[in-house]
């Protein structure tokens, strides 16, 4: 019996170990992939979420929506706080998000979480033993000012899996045009990035299949998630989510879902410029394997 309590605890010990430690930055609220994407990477025994940051706009309601869902999925262990308000230089805009309707009084964030984002990230950074993933959903602001905050810490960064950019298409994307000098202070830094972006993202919506599985479960945290997105199609009366940024998390632990190429990538009027070559520090998602994807997505968000 001794052998076997030590057997299991050697197990969880090296199970800890091999998780990647990750920081979440998001704009959840807006889009209903975000707090799809949260939901995945909690449920993702690959990830050790450690700290889930808001960024541009509301970032308080965006904050308490952030901290009911941990709270759903008892997670409130995971450091909260809320980020900057507005881009480097344009100006908040106002978000009536139909999604913060699910909020009632009782959903205040605790006191901690109203530290600043780029405090809560560089101390997380400083504080972890070994070197972090940052997961991107929404416009880079935070982390283009824990950057030139303090330009050392990208050595305490292992890399950034961005959801953000068009790169074969040259559209515009929100996230990149949201603040576009916050992107490219990020492109430029160095920092090794994986860039998922609307050219494979777009091939990654939810199915109705999926939906099902989500309604099958049925247990408190899908009933939440299938909340926001009927609040979410109320508000696009649209049908399916695209998911954007669960593509970003999946990506930060399970990279063969894409094919990526290196190279450079500036950004110009809020449009993404990528010029593929060896030994560039941005790695392009140039495909995607969807079904595999979505497969997983759905086996995690409806698992027990």
């Amino acid at each position: 019996m001794k052998i076997l309590v030590v057997l299991l605890s050697l197990a969880s010990i090296l199970s800890a170990q091999s998780r990647i430690p990750v920081i979440l930055d998001t704009d959840i609220g807006d889009d209903v992939d975000d707090a799809l994407a949260l939901a995945f990477a909690l449920q993702s025994p690959e990830l050790e979420v450690r700290a889930v940051t808001t960024v541009i706009d509301d970032v308080d309601s965006r904050a308490r929506l952030a901290w009911k869902q941990l709270g759903v999925y008892a997670r409130r262990n995971v450091l909260l706080a809320m980020g900057a308000p507005e881009p480097l230089l344009d100006p908040t805009r106002q978000i009536q998000s139909a999604q913060f309707k699910i909020l009632t009084p009782a959903d205040a964030i605790p006191a901690s979480a109203h530290r600043p984002a780029v405090e809560v990230i560089l101390d997380t950074l400083r504080n972890s033993p070994a070197k972090m993933t940052l997961i991107t959903l929404g416009p880079l602001t935070n982390i283009a000012l824990v950057l030139k905050t303090d330009p050392s810490i990208k050595e305490r960064i292992e890399r950034i899996v961005m959801m953000g950019g068009a790169y074969a298409s040259g559209q515009p994307e929100y996230n990149v045009r949201r603040d576009h000098i916050a992107a490219e202070i990020v492109f430029q830094s160095g920092v090794p990035i994986t860039a998922v972006g609307l050219d494979v993202t777009l091939k990654c919506k939810m199915r109705p299949q999926d939906l099902d599985r989500l309604r099958a479960a049925g247990d408190p945290r899908t009933h939440f998630l299938l909340r926001l997105i009927d609040l979410w199609k109320s508000e696009t009366h649209q049908e399916y989510p695209i998911l954007h940024d669960p593509l970003a998390v999946a990506v930060a632990f399970r990279p063969k879902l894409i094919e990526a190429a290196p190279g450079h990538v500036s950004v110009v009027d809020g449009v993404t410029r990528f010029n593929e070559q060896s030994g560039g520090s941005t790695s392009v998602a140039r495909q995607v394997d969807a079904a595999a994807f979505l497969d997983l997505f759905a086996a995690r968000i409806s698992a027990p």
